[in-house]
């Protein structure tokens, strides 16, 4: 049976100048993909919409301040405001009327997020930070149970989302402190991961929380980095290092991971995502796992490791028992297969530094390495010296090196010349909006693509640390000797 519609009405005072409201959900709790719906208003300021999702989420509503409204299939809630008094105007009625009313008075009484200073921030002051909120929230659902009737559905959710909020920042607080500190490392004890023992890794309620997906992937990261402290532990003979032979291997984690690879040497290097992936499909099950497994999949194809992602998704399929979840790959696979090595690169145009217009087609004859980037992406600040290495050590090749800045010209020009950057350099501000990053699927910085004489894709860059294998990368695809596909050319531009 089709799930209901869940149908949200609204008599908004103080509309006048509005014309429709947008409301935003995710079209899948996979991955980050929002579908916004645009309600038109009446001359009354009324409207009507439904929302065609399958499971409860939260939904963003622009009403000039947002808001924020939980919803479950079905639901049919109805609320009235004044645009000029808000929050404090939001009543709500119908079917999901009292999950929203407690919603409104947390957020009333709780800030969105937990802004915390992590500047010398010692951990043990941290932990007791993040305790304190989580106790407080709590208390605070505990009270709302008997005050308000919430469904079921909703207490699951937001107990849920409260645990994983405070797991996540656990885990955040080793990255946080080391980029408020200048990359120092907080003095964290041996234990002190323990605390997140007791946290469920199965939790099909929490499936819709932004905070349950990073846990349980950062679960599996605290796994491995368990095991390559144990490696570290271990004598590895000259042989061995002169081999390459890594601190995180299968010999220093559980049985099951060799056992899934009893075709690979024990000892050898396993790739990262592999090793997440195997401890997934050990320590979850049920809806959870393909739920988990699907973002892998996506994550796959999005991040151009096109061979791996096609061997797990033909094993998903055959396997998956939830539709959902195969749509949303299937989805993602149909929008990145322009991507694969061997396709065309979509051709842009925008301005260099000097106001000059820049195309990628313009280098055709010559090797193109693509970077996308921005002056707030501390990760692209600390690439920039390897960068300039490999642009050193490439000089003699045919390649050129096209910068794709998504600031503002002003803040791009300021930071190629604050760090000396060499290459050409142009900009498409607007961030994840930008078209350029909307047209190359940009969905982190920085990104690194190789783009052959031909100007068809050649495969992307995952680091730039390590400058010889890069070097020895550029000199591949500026010969001609890495072999890719010349059909299926497209002549998609975009200016500005």
């Amino acid at each position: 049976m089709a799930p209901l519609p869940t149908r949200v009405t609204a008599a908004l005072a103080n509309a006048s100048e509005q014309r429709s409201i947008a409301f935003e959900y995710q079209q899948t709790p996979i991955y980050y993909k929002p579908v916004t719906v645009e309600a038109p208003l009446d001359e009354k300021g009324c409207l009507a919409v439904e929302l065609p999702f399958t499971e409860a989420q939260m939904v963003s509503v622009d009403l000039g301040d947002e808001a924020k409204l939980f919803l479950e299939p079905g639901d049919q809630l109805h609320l009235d405001a004044d645009l000029l008094d808000l929050p404090q105007s939001l009543r709500f009625s119908g079917q999901g009327a009292a999950n929203n009313q407690f919603l409104a008075a947390l957020r009333a009484r709780f800030p969105d997020y937990l802004r915390i200073d992590y500047e010398d921030l010692a951990v043990d002051a941290h932990r007791k930070i993040i305790d304190q909120r989580r106790l407080e929230l709590e208390s605070f659902l505990d009270e709302g149970c008997s005050q308000y009737q919430l469904t079921l559905g909703f207490i699951a959710y937001y107990r849920s989302a409260i645990i994983y909020e405070w797991a996540e920042e656990v885990f955040h607080y080793l990255i946080a402190y080391e980029m408020c500190n200048g990359r120092k490392r907080p003095v964290i004890p041996e234990d002190y991961c323990d605390a997140l023992n007791p946290v469920e890794l199965v939790d099909e309620a929490a499936i819709g929380i932004i905070d349950y997906r990073r846990f349980l992937r950062n679960n599996f990261i605290r796994i491995m980095d368990e095991a390559e402290e144990q490696a570290a532990r271990e004598q590895l003979s000259e042989e061995q290092r002169r081999a390459g032979i890594q601190p995180r291997t299968i010999a220093y984690l559980p049985d099951f991971i060799v056992q899934l690879d009893e075709g690979q040497p024990r000892g050898d290097f396993l790739q990262f995502h592999t090793i997440i992936y195997h401890l997934a499909k050990r320590l979850l099950h049920g809806k959870v796992l393909y739920f988990f497994l699907a973002g892998e999949i996506i994550d796959d194809f999005q991040d151009g490791r096109f061979d791996q992602g096609e061997q797990r998704w033909a094993e998903f399929r055959q396997d998956n028992p939830y539709p959902a979840y195969t749509e949303a790959v299937e989805e993602v696979v149909r929008e990145t297969s322009k991507f694969k090595p061997g396709q065309p690169a979509p051709d842009f145009t925008l301005d260099d530094l000097e106001g000059q217009s820049v195309s990628l087609s313009d280098f055709r004859g010559q090797a193109v390495f693509l970077d996308f980037w921005s002056r707030g992406c501390l990760p692209c600040i600390e690439d920039f010296p390897y960068l300039e290495q490999i642009k050193q050590q490439t000089q003699d090749q045919p390649v050129v090196f096209l910068s794709i800045s998504l600031d503002s010209d002003a803040t791009c020009h300021q930071a190629v010349e604050e760090h000396g950057l060499t290459g050409v350099h142009v900009c498409s501000p607007g961030g994840w909006q930008a078209a350029v990053a909307q047209l190359y699927q940009i969905r982190s910085i920085p990104t690194y693509l190789l783009v052959d004489s031909d100007g068809l894709l050649a495969g992307r860059v995952n680091s730039v640390w390590d400058v010889a294998d890069v070097v020895a990368r550029i000199e591949e695809v500026a010969s001609g000797k890495v072999p890719s596909s010349k059909s299926n050319r497209s002549e998609m531009v975009i200016s500005g």
